[in-house]
């Protein structure tokens, strides 16, 4: 999981620096979902948290391969080049018996994710679960209220993309003028990604048993400080 964050935070920032906000915007509302995924499963309880999400595997597995062989094209391609369809099945059928006993494969009720919670009910779980410090307990359903509602007009291609909202005409230096993203969101979008990296790495360190001290705290208050320094011009 901080392996996928920090790859991710990585493109986030490239792309931010070229001014590509538009998709590194799109990119935030990845990251932030990773963050809400990755903090609930450290303070909610293994047996309903972190075992019903690595135990989901073949479960996801096997529905998306079985949707992709609905297409007669993808059908021939996949049953030429995968050979492990009927133990996908087999393991996706034995893991959704254990979760749900009695479980038929003609009934096809697989479940439809590792848990019956939407994101935004993740997000409250874990803002309850976490402890009272000032580093963690941010909530983060507020910021899925916000940055990911918002992020999803870019990520679903809705009409307000393409408004005033997220782009704007401005005056270029040869006195051109030229299409590009409102600038506030570069700034919205290199202060979050921070925020959700310092989060994660202290409460992984934490989970596994490594004190991170007050390196991370310092961290957070160093980049709340800057926020409110730039805070008229950002907005944030």
């Amino acid at each position: 999981m901080v392996y996928i964050a920090g790859t991710t935070s990585t493109s986030i920032r490239l792309i931010n620096s070229w001014a590509f906000t538009l998709p590194a915007f799109a990119l935030l509302r990845i990251r932030l979902e990773q963050t809400i995924i990755c903090s609930y499963l450290i303070y909610e309880d293994i047996s309903i948290g972190l075992e019903k999400f690595l135990s989901y595997n073949p479960i996801g597995q096997f529905k998306g391969m079985k949707v992709a062989m609905e297409d007669e094209s993808l059908k021939k391609i996949l049953e030429q080049d995968f050979k492990g369809f009927d133990k996908l099945k087999e393991d996706a059928i034995t893991m959704q018996q254990d979760r749900t006993p009695g479980f038929s494969f003609e009934d096809d009720k697989f479940e439809r994710s590792w848990t019956k919670l939407t994101l935004r009910a993740i997000a409250n779980k874990r803002d309850s679960l976490a402890p009272n410090e000032p580093l963690v307990k941010h909530p983060l359903e507020r910021e899925y209220v916000s940055i990911y509602k918002v992020a999803s007009a870019v990520v679903h291609a809705e009409a307000d993309t393409f408004g005033k909202s997220f782009l704007n005409f401005y005056a270029g230096p040869d006195g051109s003028t030229v299409l590009m993203p409102v600038p506030r969101y570069a700034y919205v979008i290199a202060f979050f990604t921070a925020r959700y990296d310092i989060l994660q790495c202290h409460e992984v360190l934490k989970r596994v048993g490594i004190d991170p001290e007050a390196r991370y705290v310092e961290l957070m208050d160093k980049l709340l400080k800057i926020r409110d320094e730039e805070k008229p011009r950002t907005n944030i």
